[in-house]
């Protein structure tokens, strides 16, 4: 039975590949983008020039920014994605499928995006932070060696943060079916997109 589970969540994949190719190709960018802000944060060479405790306060804010930045991002293409095929999702329920068993589809589907996304972007983002922490020394005036490395904690970090956020748009998703009707499964992907609210404060 759990392989029907995975050949189904293959095949979804398979068949929505127009949408969830560019869905982790931005997953793994996100994730590039925040291993080197975090590599660069840990960066010993920051701490050797004048201001170090300003430019690392200001780099750690960064984080805080490519991090918030990249929750919101993937929400909003997550939510973008499952309101597309929430058509399939009624057809399934239609068939026979109880929603407990689209509910582990949606798992395997999720757990293949992240691993693809988070794996994808560490890797990229392991080859391209040298780069980037040779261009900030070059910005900055700083003369240093260098040396290629894997921060653990920058992986670690990057790891939990992802993880807990594809974990939340499972359970967005989850969430979405179980209150849905099959009715409103069907004519979902027909709903248009709201005009999204100003909110002032999550704006500031």
């Amino acid at each position: 039975m759990n392989n029907l589970y995975v050949r189904l969540a293959k095949n979804n994949l398979k068949n929505n590949k127009s949408l969830y190719v560019p869905y982790m190709v931005a997953g793994m960018i996100t994730v590039l983008m925040f291993y080197i802000m975090m590599f660069i944060n840990n960066s010993a060479g920051l701490e050797k020039m004048r201001g170090a405790y300003h430019i690392t306060t200001i780099m750690s804010f960064g984080v805080i920014v490519v991090g918030v930045f990249s929750y919101i991002y993937i929400f909003y293409t997550n939510s973008f994605i499952s309101k597309r095929r929430k058509k399939e999702m009624g057809i399934y329920n239609i068939l026979g499928m109880e929603k407990r068993h689209i509910a582990k589809v949606l798992a395997i589907e999720t757990v293949f995006t992240a691993f693809v996304s988070i794996v994808g972007g560490i890797v990229a983002g392991i080859l391209f932070s040298k780069l980037a922490l040779m261009l900030i020394y070059r910005i900055l005036g700083i003369q240093v060696t260098i040396e290629f490395s894997v921060p653990p904690s920058a992986v670690k970090n990057t790891v939990l943060v992802f993880g807990i956020l594809y974990m939340m748009t499972l359970f967005y998703n989850l969430m979405q079916m179980k209150l849905a009707n099959p009715v409103e499964l069907l004519r979902g992907s027909s709903v248009g997109e709201k005009e999204p609210k100003t909110k002032w404060l999550m704006a500031i």
